[in-house]
């Protein structure tokens, strides 16, 4: 069960579950609902509210993927909020529910370029593939809706806070540290089996993040639960060297 803050975050979760129905592969989840998610799903009451539902598309897998979702997205409603001077159409709304849309970074021109049922490409975000590396169905209950969506595994969403914390051009990084503290604090012991199987990538970007976070602790130091999750959190990397 998804506890819901209010109407635009109760129509976002809604409008993932449509999306999922319709087109149930080449998205996930990510961003602050995905924070969210993991807190329903290991009992604890989120530290930071939003709305707006971001999502990464598999355009790897899939190279249409961006006109499959929006496509989808159109025909439940939606429509892209405007077009940024570059062309991106990121942001998708139907009424108070808000869906983000955002590709890979470095798939290369020919993913960056790719466009969607109106006409406009999209952001590309760091670290995103690895998130939908390690992406996989989960049921879902918000109110009286049933349903499904795909998100990352705990530990995905680890990397992809650490990889999104490391937009230097973000005006508000320090969310990042918030909700890389929060997603800490729910680590248990079983999350180390998956923790063996990352690269080297992405283990430079947890050791980096947990730098970050040590450097930064005034940020997040109101997260309950964080340090202790943080140390679990080194003591699993350490034992990957």
């Amino acid at each position: 069960m998804i506890p819901v803050l209010g109407r635009a975050q109760e129509s976002g979760w809604i409008g993932l579950l449509e999306l999922f129905e319709r087109l149930p592969r080449h998205w996930t989840l990510v961003g602050g609902q995905l924070v969210h998610y993991w807190c329903a799903v290991r009992g604890r009451w989120p530290e930071r509210a939003t709305d707006d539902a971001d999502t990464v598309l598999d355009v790897r897998g899939e190279p249409h993927a961006l006109l499959l979702v929006t496509g989808v997205l159109r025909d439940l409603g939606f429509a892209a909020t405007g077009t940024t001077p570059t062309g991106h159409q990121h942001r998708w709304q139907r009424g108070d529910a808000v869906i983000d849309l955002l590709i890979p970074r470095h798939l290369g021109a020919r993913a960056d370029s790719r466009t969607g049922v109106s006409g406009g490409t999209t952001l590309a975000t760091p670290g995103a593939q690895k998130v939908i590396d390690r992406s996989s169905i989960a049921p879902v209950k918000v109110g009286k809706r049933t349903g499904a969506i795909l998100r990352p595994s705990l530990i995905g969403a680890l990397v992809g806070k650490a990889a999104a914390r490391s937009v230097a051009l973000d005006r508000h990084r320090d969310r990042h540290l918030i909700d890389f503290g929060v997603l800490c604090s729910l680590l248990d012991p079983s999350d180390g089996v998956e923790a063996e199987t990352l690269d080297r990538s992405e283990r430079g970007r947890l050791t980096w993040m947990v730098s970050e976070m040590r450097t930064n602790r005034p940020a997040w130091a109101f997260v309950g639960g964080a340090d202790r999750g943080l140390g679990r959190l080194e003591l699993i990397l350490d034992d990957q060297d």
